[in-house]
């Protein structure tokens, strides 16, 4: 079934914040995203709550898209990473759980169709800004909440993979390095 974002989920923007050095509730910015979309370079940005930002802190099944900015993407929330404030770069997205899973959305709008989409509705200014009313227009494909379960496994499965594969390549090219620093060092030695 097709639906509207707008017509399954809650969309506002994240909180502008000052973010400070130490605090309860991490601050989320777009550069605290590697290559994965995964928040693993999150980097001292904390925020205190204070019933102002409240509305802003994250809930289980939420999304935030990074609706400003030079790289559009998505990320599900995850109550392990513990208690986030996105930044007004991003929207959060709140989803019913039982009708969407938002691993599923994410997933869904980190899609090189949906990204392509996204980029277009943000054009036309030096910096992409993907305005709310459009965004609420994207069109949605939900299977069943058995199907999103489905293929988000698929997904992380390839995720693994791919991280798998850039580990080992990492450690293949640190040999390489290796052995041509001892394979020079020995020539050098013989040299001399």
């Amino acid at each position: 079934m097709v639906k509207k974002l707008g017509n399954i989920a809650e969309i506002q923007f994240g909180s502008y914040d000052k973010p400070q050095e130490e605090g309860n509730v991490k601050y989320l910015h777009a550069g605290h995203f590697d290559k994965l979309l995964k928040p693993s370079k999150f980097e001292e940005s904390f925020v205190e709550l204070d019933g102002k930002n409240d509305k802003f802190l994250l809930q289980p099944n939420d999304v935030i898209l990074a609706g400003k900015g030079h790289r559009t993407f998505a990320w599900a929330y995850d109550v392990d990473f513990g208690q986030a404030i996105p930044s007004s770069l991003f929207y959060i997205i709140r989803t019913h759980p039982s009708e969407v899973l938002g691993v599923y959305l994410a997933q869904y709008l980190n899609s090189e169709k949906v990204q392509y989409n996204l980029k277009l509705i943000g054009a036309g200014a030096t910096i992409t800004s993907i305005p709310k009313k459009e965004l609420e227009q994207v069109s949605i494909v939900v299977p069943s909440i058995e199907e999103q379960r489905k293929i988000v496994d698929f997904i992380e499965l390839l995720d693994e993979d791919l991280r798998l594969t850039q580990d080992l390549l990492e450690k293949r090219t640190a040999l390489k390095k290796g052995l041509i620093n001892r394979l020079i060092s020995n020539e050098i030695k013989m040299k001399t």
